[in-house]
């Protein structure tokens, strides 16, 4: 989707937007399906350029990070864009504060509210990566299927929740010549 800023010149325009992304396009092996993506907001103009709020919410299936039990999930979360033309990105010449640290490249000090600016030179931005990126920090990052998970067995693959393996963890061979020192039997 394309976001036309130059549609709240005159007065803010209310947006309301389904997103898809496939959950193999999003880069997250554990993610097993994502719902549509629903936004809902409000562009309007603000000082320089326009500032866009919004709701983002969305619902999915993900791989328990110990099991690998499915687990559903459900988000929803307040987001908000700032944008202003390029000509009003900080420059060395204006408002930004001049670092000495001795590195040529770090001539340039951005504000904190600077990272929170997308600057553009046309008044028609692509959508979709926003949504997107806002999606990426919304996903759950180890979800689990229960908090008492106690996961697969390294060795046989089996799912300790459903039943205990007679697996044995493998010996530690490094310990071995301290243990003859112990006991001297063996």
């Amino acid at each position: 989707m394309d976001l036309n800023l130059e549609a709240a010149f005159d007065e803010p325009v209310d947006l309301s937007h389904q997103f898809d992304f496939p959950a193999g396009s999003l880069a997250r092996p554990e993610l097993v399906s994502l719902s549509s993506v629903s936004f809902s907001g409000r562009l309007e103009r603000h000082e320089t350029g326009f500032v866009l709020n919004g709701r983002v919410a969305f619902d999915g299936v993900t791989a328990c990070a110990r099991c690998l039990a499915p687990v559903a999930f459900r988000r929803a979360s307040e987001t908000s864009w700032v944008f202003a033309p390029a000509h009003e990105k900080p420059r060395e010449d204006k408002s930004a504060v001049k670092t000495d640290k001795g590195d040529p490249d770090d001539g340039l000090e951005l504000n904190p509210e600077d990272l929170d600016v997308l600057y553009y030179n046309d008044l028609v931005v692509s959508f979709d990566p926003l949504v997107e990126e806002q999606v990426q920090l919304e996903l759950p990052l180890k979800a689990l299927c229960r908090e008492d998970c106690r996961g697969l067995c390294p060795m046989c693959g089996a799912d300790r929740n459903l039943a205990p393996c007679a697996c044995k963890p493998p010996s530690d061979e490094r310990w071995k010549s301290l243990r003859t020192l112990l006991d001297p039997g063996n």
